[in-house]
């Protein structure tokens, strides 16, 4: 059987306020601003917040619209800051393991199609199926699509926690 084609790419709406606050309106986008390919598949950045802000004065969308479009990509927020993003996972006839990392942030992660399979380092395993969410809170951890076949999806929104540095990312556990 061969492989499905990937999900597709995401129709993209961001709302926003007229300056004196009575109105709210839906922007113009063009959708995310990046696609970061990787050899599992694909991460897709949506939108990101410092780590203080006003909406009234539009600084999320100023932040959220000066992200880069190219490496290095804007991926995790210093304390406070948020990024939202889906991870697409190519199918895995392998059944290769992502690597082992962690992050300082608390994840709301969502699969929104396939089965993904969460490893923590002790060696606890949980496959997520479509509509199944998980908390995931500064664990050590590693993803894999479960399926040789078909793609798999996930939105997360990472919430960066107390002591998060910008740019800092993900830190590989050594094996």
């Amino acid at each position: 059987m061969s492989p499905t084609p990937p999900p597709p790419p995401f129709l993209y709406h961001i709302t926003a306020n007229t300056p004196d606050g009575s109105k709210s309106t839906f922007l113009d986008t063009s959708g995310p601003p990046c696609v970061q390919e990787r050899p599992f598949g694909n991460i897709t950045y949506l939108y990101s917040t410092p780590p203080s802000f006003s909406i009234k004065d539009n600084t999320d969308l100023k932040f959220h619209e000066s992200a880069p479009s190219t490496a290095p990509y804007r991926s995790f927020q210093p304390a406070g800051g948020s990024v939202a993003v889906t991870i697409s996972f190519a199918p895995n006839p392998s059944k290769e393991l992502g690597y082992m990392h962690r992050s300082n942030t608390l994840d709301f992660l969502s699969v929104l199609c396939g089965e993904v399979e969460l490893l923590l380092n002790s060696g606890e395993r949980r496959v997520l199926k479509q509509g199944e969410v998980c908390f995931q809170r500064g664990s050590w951890h590693a993803w894999r699509n479960v399926s040789a076949t078909e793609w798999a999806r996930m939105s997360c929104v990472a919430l960066s926690a107390e002591g998060a540095v910008e740019g800092e990312g993900a830190v590989e556990l050594a094996a």
